[in-house]
């Protein structure tokens, strides 16, 4: 009897990717809400020469987030910071993001940053009214390994069970690399009648992004199927064209110098918690912020005209 519990709340090796993804897309479709802890790193650096003298430019950024979701309706609330050191020069910045469900099914976003030279920071809204967030997610959960697969993202699973803070775990793994991106943009084009491959903006971007591959990899419990943790990072990327890409663009100026593009770390790790739906209030200074945008002095007969009253009540009082 416990070998065959063990069997039913442990790992199983019959297990397949598109079984175990469509089981994550169940349990995490029934959770109501969700919270996540993220950390991002950057270790990268610019080796430069002219031919006599060679110097490295280092660039690092570390970064951390909390964030919350709730999914009926939609609505997030991402809390961090960031630190961030390129060319000897450093720089603090503290973020707020929140983003909820408008009465018309778009997304309203409040945006805060403060950077280490801003004293009290800023506030800034969007609203994107061609995004039906109940549309998506209903799209979102319903998309299948197999869906997936159709718009370049196959999953792997590895064939032996994995360990994440004492908790056994499946780790199933995925690729988006060039070819990824590439049946992406077919199947937009597919869905659109527009040909987005012979975009010179696209064909541009995907000229850059050759040779860049993104590894993803999501450990699921074996009891829950809800993922504990995942991780992304961009460090088996062959950087050859790029690197050729930024030598074509030095060697089209009047300086002899080269330059080499060296990535030690990119990465974001993730670990997540899943249950009830959590509170998201978006800050009423988020919120007068944005009316202050939606409604402001339009004209300078407004702006006199707003000062003579107020002169003319000083006077009254006075």
């Amino acid at each position: 009897v416990l070998g065959a519990a063990s069997m039913l709340c442990g790992f199983d090796s019959a297990e397949t990717a598109d079984s175990l993804y469509q089981k994550m897309l169940d349990a995490t479709t029934d959770a109501s809400g969700a919270s996540m802890s993220m950390g991002m790193n950057l270790d990268a650096a610019i080796n430069v020469s002219d031919g006599t003298t060679d110097s490295s430019l280092g660039i690092t950024m570390s970064g951390t987030f909390d964030v919350n979701a709730t999914m009926d309706p939609v609505a997030t609330e991402i809390v961090g910071s960031m630190d961030l050191s390129a060319l000897g020069q450093g720089q603090h910045m503290e973020m707020k993001s929140y983003s909820v469900t408008a009465e018309d099914g778009g997304l309203e976003t409040y945006s805060f940053t403060k950077e280490s030279t801003d004293d009290e920071g800023s506030w800034a809204y969007n609203k994107d009214s061609n995004i039906d967030m109940t549309s998506l997610m209903d799209l979102s959960k319903s998309l299948t390994a197999a869906d997936m697969a159709d718009w370049g993202l196959t999953f792997e699973l590895a064939p032996e069970a994995a360990e994440v803070d004492g908790k056994e775990c499946y780790l199933l793994t995925a690729v988006i690399d060039k070819d990824a991106l590439n049946t992406l943009i077919n199947k937009s084009s597919e869905l659109t009648g527009e040909d987005l491959s012979s975009d010179t903006d696209v064909a541009t971007a995907l000229a850059y992004l050759d040779g860049i591959s993104l590894k993803l990899q999501y450990y699921i419990d074996t009891t829950t199927y809800l993922p504990v943790s995942m991780h992304m990072d961009l460090n088996d990327s062959d950087l050859t064209n790029l690197n050729a890409v930024f030598a074509g663009a030095l060697a089209s100026s009047d300086d002899s110098s080269t330059a080499e593009i060296v990535l030690n770390d990119a990465s974001i790790d993730v670990t997540c918690a899943y249950g009830d739906a959590v509170d998201i209030t978006v800050p009423d200074e988020a919120i007068q912020a944005a009316q202050d945008v939606e409604n402001p002095v339009t004209s300078i007969e407004d702006a006199v005209g707003e000062i003579e009253s107020e002169a003319s009540s000083e006077v009254a009082v006075g």
